[in-house]
């Protein structure tokens, strides 16, 4: 269930990507960031964004290559996505699988940085989720409950004998 076209898409903050915000609208996600003053975006299909998030996670993109040709790209999703290294500092996304279809997108390295960060860490994980009812509401990120930090404290027997109960 996705945000239809007339609402307003529920953007997530990762506390470990500072500067970046992630959301799914219409079957896209999409990466939003401010660099050298400007307010920038990055756009994927969703299915090719899935893909993407696996490789990222089985390390295919710790080591790009400079992109000279088509031996310096990176592939992921049978070709409909590629990445390499641009310079001096930045890093180009192909995304679409002809030729004619293509967008390509230069980001700044930090940039490109914070995205593996972000998914490594699990802390945009269901995107595509449902939009909270109440804006005061919060989806799991999957990071909480991966490293068991949303699992409820556990009671310890006091030191006079008494159990302890929430609220002593």
């Amino acid at each position: 269930m996705r945000a239809g076209a007339g609402a307003l898409p529920y953007w997530r903050r990762p506390a470990c990507a500072p500067g970046l915000r992630f959301t799914c609208r219409d079957s896209t996600v999409i990466i939003r960031y401010r660099y050298a003053g400007r307010t920038c975006e990055l756009r994927m299909p969703h299915g090719l964004w899935s893909r993407f998030v696996d490789d990222v996670r089985r390390g295919r993109f710790d080591l790009l290559a400079v992109a000279d040709g088509e031996n310096g790209w990176t592939s992921w999703s049978l070709g409909h996505g590629q990445v390499a290294r641009g310079l001096p500092d930045e890093v180009i996304i192909r995304v679409g699988a002809r030729q004619d279809e293509q967008r390509e997108r230069r980001l700044p390295t930090t940039i490109w940085e914070l995205i593996l960060v972000a998914v490594r860490a699990h802390a945009i994980d269901n995107l595509d989720a449902p939009t909270p009812v109440r804006p005061d509401d919060h989806r799991p990120s999957g990071f909480l409950l991966l490293h068991g930090s949303a699992l409820r404290p556990a009671t310890r027997p006091r030191t006079d004998g008494q159990d302890r109960r929430p609220g002593d």
